[in-house]
């Protein structure tokens, strides 16, 4: 059986800046069989909010979330109102080529026993550019999700797999569900056209939930036993996060966390250049608050 129509799904919260534009690369696709869920998740910013009140289309479903549960939840709200068997997530501040949609329905049909569509990502900002390649190597999962942006998946395979985690609903839940989707050897069909454009900015949930990041690493791990039952790969997820934060906390100039999570990245993983200089820099920090004591003194 064919599949005719696929269901995206738009959450906003605080990008008003970009919202038209997701809008408008859906509305502007060279096929209309589409519908769209647009959810509005709680606390959203007055300007994001004026522009979901005011904004009207006969092919979009819109929804106001009652609580505040992070992006992943006002996703898992669109998925449910959705009436076709495919779902594919388009961010308020990313776009889609005008050929998405009809690429997407295309491969879907071309591969009737795939649960998953992907393909190449293209990343973009005011400065620069660039495609990413999707990847098959399960070790890119010790790391991050398979995939660089959210790829059309099956309704029924997404239900199959619990959904989102509850537990990680700011971010990283989709390097959760794809480390199941692995773990459960589903089948997935590989379209060689870019389907997603991807815009790359200081704004976004990651950046913005950067001391969340110890936790969601312990609460990954722990759900997927059987892929990190690999030590190395344990490590060098972890390896990932604390470096991350090392040079997140050094960027901001609080030196003495950078330094924390610099030795913590190196007790999973060994020393690099930046690590070292981060610790280096604690401890000049530290000789320079000491001289400043002794003047005092004297």
């Amino acid at each position: 059986m064919s599949i005719s129509k696929i269901s995206v799904g738009i959450t906003a919260y605080k990008n008003p800046n970009y919202i038209y534009e997701a809008i408008n690369s859906l509305i502007n696709q060279s096929v209309d069989n589409w519908e769209c869920i647009f959810v509005l998740d709680k606390g959203a910013d007055v300007a994001t909010e004026k522009i979901f009140d005011a904004f009207n289309h006969p092919k979009f479903l819109k929804y106001k979330c009652k609580t505040h549960k992070g992006a992943e939840q006002a996703r898992h709200k669109a998925i449910r109102l959705s009436t076709s068997e495919w779902f594919f997530q388009l961010d308020s501040d990313d776009i889609i080529p005008h050929y998405a949609i009809d690429e997407i329905l295309k491969t879907i049909n071309q591969n009737p026993n795939a649960e998953f569509i992907y393909g190449p990502t293209k990343h973009f900002s005011k400065l620069s550019s660039y495609v990413m390649e999707p990847s098959n190597d399960p070790e890119v999962l010790t790391t991050s999700a398979l995939f660089s942006a959210i790829m059309p998946i099956k309704i029924s395979m997404y239900f199959r797999l619990g959904g989102y985690a509850k537990e990680l609903n700011y971010f990283a839940a989709d390097w959760d569900f794809w480390l199941s989707v692995y773990e459960k050897k589903i089948v997935g069909a590989e379209t060689k056209k870019i389907i997603y454009h991807r815009r790359n900015h200081d704004n976004n949930v990651i950046s913005r939930n950067m001391s969340r990041w110890p936790k969601v690493i312990s609460i990954i791990i722990a759900r997927h036993p059987i892929y990190f039952c690999n030590n190395k790969r344990k490590k060098k997820a972890l390896f990932y996060v604390y470096e991350k934060l090392a040079r997140h906390y050094r960027t901001i100039r609080k030196r003495n966390k950078a330094a924390f999570y610099a030795k913590v990245a190196i007790k999973n993983g060994g020393n690099t250049p930046v690590l070292n200089e981060i610790l280096k820099e604690e401890k000049m920090s530290k000789a320079r608050y000491a001289l400043r004591i002794i003047g005092k003194l004297i």
